[in-house]
């Protein structure tokens, strides 16, 4: 039989070719804004002042679910973990923000994956992926290295915050060492002066050049000055702040600094003046109020958006990923305040204080969004809700005598967990240990709720269904109640940590978030009474971008 040989016309070949050139790949941005309640999300876009390229257009042009709860553990780093591997801890390993892995204290942000995640899995298809602080995507390895992005940098290499107060009248100027790299003990000094027509810092750099800089007065306290000086390795900020309430008085950051990759990426940051601005006020006692503590905690997300609005055109990734964190600060420092954590309509400081933490998210929510093509795809989650923290209570005068000798007993958040002092305890020893403290705490109740709502031991369980590692018994105390371990503390319910938690539990109506998806065949709508789970995130946006999900996922798309 003779063969026959079909040639196509060379112009057909031609313009296959250029079109598929021509043609780019869908762009997925994926963002995730931490503690996003969705009662106060459908408050907020019902305002005049929402921004119609930010939230608003996801909620009404988008797919929307309002009813998303966290895969197995609500908790920021473990439901982060879930979303991006789309499998549960007992997989990917991460179960809650700190935990006991070998005997030894982890962080969750910080430990390693044991499950691919979406951006392995997208690079592994040759798609570029850019990351803005996104959770897990910290440089470390190159599992958690995007192509480029910037992460937290690392805290121990930034010396201390401070706060000063210049007396008035400016006879005599005040004077501080600033620590720009406790490592190798570099540091500067700055001085403080103020007069009539207002406070300056001055300082000399090291490289021997002199500066002054204007600091805010009261008509502009929530407008920081900010310092760029080079340590002889890298540049560094610091952000000057006035207190308010307090004339004279300035909160000083440390002196932050770009961890970003690759180093390209890092110096063309440098080279615009965009240095990562720390904003860690803990340990200060500042007593910011509510709007204040807005204005300080948001200037991060504001860095973040403006890196990621300018980088995104010039880089050019296939996948965006992006992070908020302003909504669960403010959660944290203020939920058990907020009069009605349904809406946002009061006027009172506390509830104003919501409204400016979702415009200024919403607003560098557009700025990111305005890079987006035509045919571009976005998912948009949060991780968890947020409830008010009643209190806090202290298990160690509850426990049984002794019993330290056989299990480490730690509290984390919402969880309290027994781990074994050696690789191995005995069953029977450890079923005893575990059922005295289920008894001592079953014991109690807060106002007329009981403690503890779960509580669970490993022995029972399939090791495939144990989503708390290394812990032979845990247990979840009740909607608003913090668990603690003080020996020192005689006392068992104590004043609230944080005014609001998140915990462990993603069945509870306070934990519930919100999740949205918008692109091309996406059709606008909105499911007010469907609870999924954000363990379908990924499947659902990999589908639209034609990705094959992370080899490890357990589960599949919404639509």
């Amino acid at each position: 039989m003779r063969a026959i040989t079909i040639t196509l016309p060379a112009i057909y070949l031609l313009a296959a070719t250029f079109t598929l050139q021509a043609a780019p790949l869908q762009r997925g941005y994926f963002i995730s804004i931490d503690g996003l309640q969705p009662q106060l999300l459908e408050s907020y876009v019902g305002r005049p002042e929402a921004n119609p390229m930010g939230f608003h257009s996801l909620w009404s042009g988008g797919d929307v679910y309002p009813q998303t709860k966290a895969h197995v553990i609500s908790i920021t780093a473990s439901s982060h973990a879930g979303t991006s591997t789309c499998s549960s801890p007992a997989r990917h390993g991460i179960h809650g923000n700190h935990f006991l892995r070998n005997h030894k204290k982890v962080n969750g942000f910080k430990e390693p994956f044991q499950s691919e995640t979406m951006w392995e899995a997208a690079r592994r298809q040759g798609r570029k992926v850019a990351s803005f602080a996104y959770v897990g995507m910290d440089g470390t390895t190159p599992e958690r290295t995007a192509d480029f992005g910037i992460t937290y940098p690392d805290e121990s290499r930034m010396g201390k915050p401070a706060v000063v107060t210049v007396p008035r009248g400016g006879v005599t100027p005040v004077d501080t060492d600033i620590v720009l790299n406790p490592e190798k003990n570099i540091k500067f000094s700055l001085h403080f002066h103020a007069s009539g027509s207002g406070s300056t810092a001055n300082y000399v750099d090291l490289q021997g050049t002199a500066h002054q800089i204007k600091l805010p007065g009261a008509a502009e306290a929530h407008k920081p000055a900010n310092l760029l000086i080079h340590d002889g390795e890298r540049l560094r900020r610091i952000v000057i702040r006035l207190v308010s309430g307090q004339p004279n008085t300035y909160l000083i950051s440390r002196a932050s600094y770009n961890k970003a990759f690759p180093e390209s990426f890092r110096a063309s940051l440098e080279k615009a003046g965009l240095v990562w601005p720390d904003v860690n006020i803990k340990g200060l006692d500042a007593q910011l109020a509510p709007s204040e503590a807005v204005a300080v905690q948001g200037i991060l997300d504001d860095f973040l958006a403006d890196v990621a609005s300018r980088t995104i055109p010039e880089f050019k990734p296939d996948l965006v990923l992006f992070y908020q964190p302003l909504l669960d600060s403010i959660g944290h420092g203020f939920q058990n305040k907020l009069p009605d954590p349904r809406s946002l309509s009061g006027n009172d400081p506390v509830t104003t204080a919501y409204r400016a933490a979702f415009k200024r998210v919403d607003d560098n929510l557009a700025k990111v969004l305005s890079t987006m093509r035509q045919n571009d795809v976005v998912a948009l989650m949060g991780d968890h809700g947020m409830t008010a923290t009643t209190t806090n209570f202290n298990v160690a005068p509850l426990l049984p005598t002794n019993i330290e000798e056989n299990v480490d007993v730690y509290a984390s958040d919402s969880m309290l967990y027994l781990y074994p002092k050696n690789d191995f305890i005995d069953p029977v020893l450890a079923k005893k240990t575990g059922e005295s403290v289920k008894e001592a705490l079953g014991k109690i109740s807060w106002h007329g709720k009981p403690l503890v709502e779960m509580a669970t031991e490993r022995a029972t369980t399939k090791p495939s269904d144990w989503n708390y590692g290394d812990a032979i018994w845990a247990f979840r105390s009740e909607e608003g109640i913090w668990f603690n371990n003080n020996s020192l503390e005689k006392k068992t319910f104590l004043p609230p940590k944080v005014a609001g938690m998140h915990g462990h539990n993603p069945g509870s109506p306070a934990m519930l978030t919100a999740l949205m998806f918008r692109g091309p065949g996406i059709k606008p709508q909105i499911h007010r009474e469907t609870v999924v789970s954000l363990v379908q995130a990924v499947p659902t946006f990999a589908r639209q971008l034609k990705l094959n999900t992370p080899k490890d996922c357990e589960s599949t798309p919404l639509f």
